[in-house]
């Protein structure tokens, strides 16, 4: 489904020069506290390349100053929050309200951006990093049976970013919870047909600095956390935690799990 512009936007766009009409105002915001020096500076020069509208990069006040200064001289706009969160919600969120672009693209500070659209007809773009499989179809079962960074290299409408803020807990997956929504309330959505994004998985990131079985309990959280938001029925609540509960129990063979349950009720009926 994709949605038809009203007439307001028609009128401005008809106003604009042809030049600017073709290329999308998307604004990059990259959230940031301490990232190795040399990863955040291949990120950033990665999405310069790329030539957005423009580049928010929001520090975390992060102690590094090489990396401060690296911020200050890339020539993009630079914003220091005015505490440190210790989660990358915040920056996240104050990236998003300082923003001019009408669409919002997000990269972590240790990854790589490829490519940005150059024109959009839906609401999202899901984008396609090169380790994680963005699922087309179940997409609120499958990222609650194997929760995925799922919002890097995404695009997505600003206001959408305004109405639904990325969690600010620490105790829930802020990205799933953010696209869970989206998915519930039925935005229009396609997806990159290539690979756009290199996720670098380092050491002393939030995945790798707590036990698996940590993010199975965050989740949980995470589910109930959208249940409550969304106002869902009890029965489709519940129906939504147990998929939760078969992921702290199986994680990863969860999905296979699922599928050898519903095989076995098949059966005895």
């Amino acid at each position: 489904m994709f949605l038809l512009l009203g007439r307001k936007n028609e009128l401005y766009m008809l106003m604009m020069p042809c030049q600017e009409r073709k290329k999308m105002r998307i604004s990059v915001v990259i959230p940031f506290y301490n990232p190795p020096v040399e990863y955040f500076r291949e990120c950033i020069e990665s999405v310069k390349r790329l030539n957005p509208y423009e580049v928010i990069l929001v520090d975390d006040c992060s102690t590094d100053e090489r990396v401060i200064q690296i911020a200050k001289d890339s020539g993009c706009i630079y914003i220091r929050t005015q505490y440190q969160s210790g989660f990358d919600g915040h920056p996240f969120n104050v990236g998003v309200q300082n923003a001019k672009g009408d669409y919002i693209c997000r990269v972590d500070s240790d990854d790589i951006l490829l490519e940005l659209p150059s024109s959009m007809q839906s609401d999202i773009r899901f984008g396609q990093a090169d380790r994680v499989l963005v699922p087309k179809t179940s997409i609120i079962e499958e990222l609650i049976l194997a929760p995925r960074a799922i919002l890097n290299g995404m695009v997505i409408k600003k206001e959408l970013l305004l109405k639904y803020p990325s969690s600010e807990d620490a105790s829930v997956f802020g990205d799933v919870l953010l696209v869970l929504r989206l998915i519930y309330n039925q935005y229009s959505h396609d997806f990159c047909e290539t690979t756009n994004y290199i996720y670098r998985k380092r050491q002393g990131s939030i995945q790798t600095s707590k036990p698996p079985f940590y993010h199975r309990l965050r989740l949980v959280q995470t589910v109930a956390r959208f249940c409550q938001l969304e106002n869902i029925e009890p029965k489709q609540s519940i129906r939504y935690l147990e998929l939760a509960m078969l992921n702290v129990k199986y994680g990863s063979k969860s999905r296979k799990v699922l599928v050898k349950n519903q095989v076995a009720i098949k059966k005895e009926r």
